[in-house]
C-alpha cells in the first residue's frame, strides 16, 4: 500500500472500508469525484471478510434486491479480472430432504420466468451424482442455480483496497477512527481521533457494526440489531471436490426468494428443529480456492454489541446436522471464527441522510456481499456535485 499525501478537501469521504464503504468509495472515484476512504484497521476485519464469499442472486426475491444482486455479479466479474482475484462460477444447490420440499422446488422451476436467474431441478439421483459426498439417504432432490458466484472475501478486499489506494482519484487512510462528521459552512467536516480534519461535499458513513462512535442517537431510534455468525473450516485429507456450493433445506424456510415462492404456491414448509431455530443455524458447505471445506453458519441476534467468543453448542449443532447431509468426510475442525454485522429488522437496510450531505448506510444484514456493490453504484449515481477539487 503506497504512502499518500492527504488533502484537506474532497468531493466525497467514505467512512468504513467493508463491502459497503469500499464500493461507495470505488464508484465515487469512478464518477470522477476526488474521494477519501477512511478505515479504522489496516483492512476491514468483520463480516465483510469473514463469510463464505458467496454472491447469490438465487436467495434474493425478484425485484430491487434481485436486481442489485445481478448488478453485483457483473461488478465482481469486472473487478476480478482487473485485480487478478479468482471469481468462481460455482453455482448453488439448495437441497430437499423431504418429498414436500422436492415438490416445492420442482414447482419453483415450472413457475419461474426469471431468465436473469435461471434454475434447474435435479432428482435425488442426479443431485447425489453432482457431488463427492452427499448422503443419498438425506437427499430427495435439489434446485440448482448455475450463475451464483464465489470468491475469497479477504483476498478480494485486500487486493481491491490496495488497488484503490494506488489510484489518483481515491486516497486511503487506514488505522484511523473518524470520531465526528458534521455540517460546516456548506460542506461536511470529518474529524479523526488523531486530530486530523477533512472536508467534503458528501460523507458516506458505512461503519458496519460500530453504531456507537458516530450518530449513536440516530441509530438507537431505528430497528437495528446485531447478528453474530459462526463458521468452521474442515480438513480435507483426501482432497475431495465438492463441485458446487450446497445449502441445506433450512434455506427454504429462511431466504426471501423461497419464502415468496411458498406464498405464491399457497404452502408453508415446516420450520427446522426448535434448537436449530433458536441458534439461527442454516447449513452451508462450500469449498475455497485451496480446496478446503467451509461449513456454517449460525445467527445470534442481539440488541447490544456481541462478544467474539465462540459457542461449543453452536459448533456441535452445525456439525451434527452436516453429518446427516454428507458422508465420507473428515469432520475434523482445523479453524473456526465468527463475524458480526448489523441488520435493519423491518426494511433489510438502514439508509438515512442528514443535512443533505451526510449519508448513513448500514444494517444490510447477511446480503452485503451479494448486493452491496449494486447498492453502492445505485447510491453514487444519484450524487450531483462539481467534479474533482484541485
Amino acid at each position: 500500500m503506497s504512502t499518500q499525501n492527504y488533502q484537506r478537501e474532497y468531493d466525497v469521504i467514505v467512512i468504513g472500508g467493508g463491502v459497503l464503504g469500499a464500493f461507495h468509495a470505488y464508484f465515487a472515484m469512478c464518477q470522477g469525484f476526488k474521494t477519501l476512504l477512511i478505515e479504522r484497521n489496516v483492512f476491514p476485519q468483520q463480516a465483510s471478510v469473514r463469510n463464505f464469499g458467496l454472491i447469490i442472486p438465487s436467495a434474493m426475491p425478484a425485484g430491487r434486491w434481485r436486481d442489485r444482486a445481478i448488478a453485483s455479479c457483473e461488478i465482481y466479474s469486472e473487478l476480478s479480472e482487473l485485480l487478478d482475484v479468482p471469481l468462481r462460477r460455482t453455482g448453488t444447490q439448495y437441497l430437499a430432504h423431504t418429498e414436500a420440499e422436492a415438490d416445492f422446488l420442482k414447482q419453483m422451476v415450472l413457475s419461474s420466468e426469471d431468465s436473469l436467474c435461471p434454475a434447474e431441478f435435479y432428482t435425488a439421483e442426479e443431485t447425489v451424482r453432482t457431488s463427492c459426498c452427499l448422503n443419498p439417504e438425506f437427499c430427495q432432490g435439489s434446485l440448482f442455480f448455475p450463475d451464483d458466484l464465489q470468491l475469497d472475501p479477504d483476498q478480494f478486499f485486500r487486493a481491491f483496497i490496495n488497488w484503490i489506494a494506488c489510484t489518483s482519484d481515491c486516497d486511503y487512510l487506514p488505522n484511523t477512527t473518524a470520531i465526528s462528521a458534521e455540517p460546516q459552512g456548506g460542506l461536511s467536516r470529518v474529524r479523526t481521533s488523531a486530530g486530523r480534519e477533512f472536508e467534503a461535499n458528501h460523507v458516506f458513513v458505512c461503519s458496519g457494526v460500530d453504531l456507537q462512535t458516530l450518530f449513536p442517537d440516530v441509530y438507537v431510534t431505528r430497528n437495528l440489531q446485531y447478528c453474530k455468525l459462526q463458521m468452521l473450516k474442515l480438513s480435507n485429507p483426501e482432497n475431495r471436490t465438492l463441485g458446487t456450493s450446497l445449502a441445506s433445506p433450512i434455506a427454504l424456510t429462511r431466504y426471501p426468494a423461497f419464502l415468496n415462492a411458498q406464498f405464491l404456491q399457497g404452502i408453508s414448509l415446516p420450520a427446522p428443529d426448535p434448537i436449530l431455530q433458536e441458534l439461527g443455524i442454516q447449513i452451508w458447505m462450500t469449498q475455497n480456492q485451496n480446496n478446503e471445506f467451509i461449513l456454517g453458519d449460525s445467527h445470534a441476534y442481539s440488541a447490544d454489541p456481541p462478544n467474539e467468543f465462540l459457542s461449543a453448542e453452536v459448533e456441535s449443532q452445525i456439525i451434527d446436522y452436516a453429518k446427516k447431509m454428507f458422508v465420507k468426510l473428515d469432520f475434523q475442525v482445523i479453524d473456526r471464527w465468527c463475524g458480526i454485522y448489523t441488520e435493519e429488522q423491518s426494511a433489510g437496510l438502514f439508509q438515512q441522510t442528514l443535512d443533505d450531505r451526510i449519508h448513513l448506510i448500514t444494517g444490510i444484514g447477511g446480503k452485503g456481499m451479494t448486493t452491496g456493490p449494486g447498492l453502492a453504484r445505485e447510491n453514487i449515481s444519484q450524487l450531483s456535485l462539481s467534479k474533482s477539487r484541485v
